[in-house]
């Protein structure tokens, strides 16, 4: 569970550094209609030091503040709605086996997902990946559906959810021994932390299934055992 606990310490880092940054900043409304926004170095009580949010420092006299005040900060990043849109996400699946508790199968998690976002709240894609459980490896293919909760905000929290077909490529040695293959999917909540119109930083957990077959092939007979891999998925990525 090593690889559960690192994206655990992650998403507390990330989570930390956003939401305890002010939301609020200092506005002043000058007498020759200028506004000022940033954070007061000084304030004296005949004149006042400003620091904008792109480093300029400006010293105003009070006579020419006309009203200072306690605002929102200001963003002017708005996240595209619309057009060709593309996620990469790494990450873990965690769980242990449910048919042998003792043994720790959680796996590591790769996949990339190429679609068209209609608008916020709706995107369709395709996607592909491999997965790398503790004795099964398999290469998943499947759609995605995706959308976002809220617009034009620099944190936005989305949902998603993925249904495909996971190939099993598990390479074998035995000639009596084959590996299948089966249906997965998958569906969970995350969130982007968005840099500017395009591209946003991706924290997400949800939960995803994948099955397969192991078959045992003997003199006249053949053994098969069904695999359900049922995992809680952790993943880190950005998406564009």
């Amino acid at each position: 569970m090593k690889s559960f606990f690192l994206f655990f310490v992650l998403l507390q880092i990330v989570s930390v550094s956003i939401f305890a940054q002010k939301n609020t900043e200092k506005v002043l409304y000058l007498k020759n209609e200028w506004v000022i926004r940033g954070k007061v170095l000084s304030d004296d009580s005949d004149k006042i030091k400003v620091q904008t949010t792109q480093g300029n420092i400006f010293v105003f006299s009070k006579t020419d503040v006309l009203e200072m005040k306690e605002e929102k900060v200001f963003s002017n990043i708005t996240y595209k709605t619309k057009g060709f849109s593309h996620y990469t996400e790494l990450g873990a699946l965690a769980a242990r086996n449910t048919a042998n508790p003792n043994v720790n199968t959680s796996a590591f998690s790769f996949q990339t997902v190429n679609g068209y976002k209609f608008n916020q709240y709706l995107f369709l894609g395709g996607g592909v990946g491999i997965d790398l459980y503790a004795t099964q490896t398999f290469i998943p293919v499947f759609g995605s559906l995706r959308g976002d909760f809220v617009r034009n905000k620099t944190v936005i929290p989305f949902y998603f959810f993925d249904i495909g077909y996971g190939k099993n490529i598990t390479s074998n040695e035995n000639p009596n021994l084959n590996f299948n293959g089966g249906t997965l999917w998958g569906a969970g909540i995350g969130m982007k932390v968005i840099f500017n119109n395009s591209t946003g930083f991706l924290l997400s957990i949800g939960y995803r299934q994948q099955q397969g077959t192991e078959i045992i092939n003997m003199m006249s007979s053949s053994q098969e055992t069904r695999l359900n891999y049922q995992r809680l998925a952790l993943r880190a990525g950005f998406s564009f």
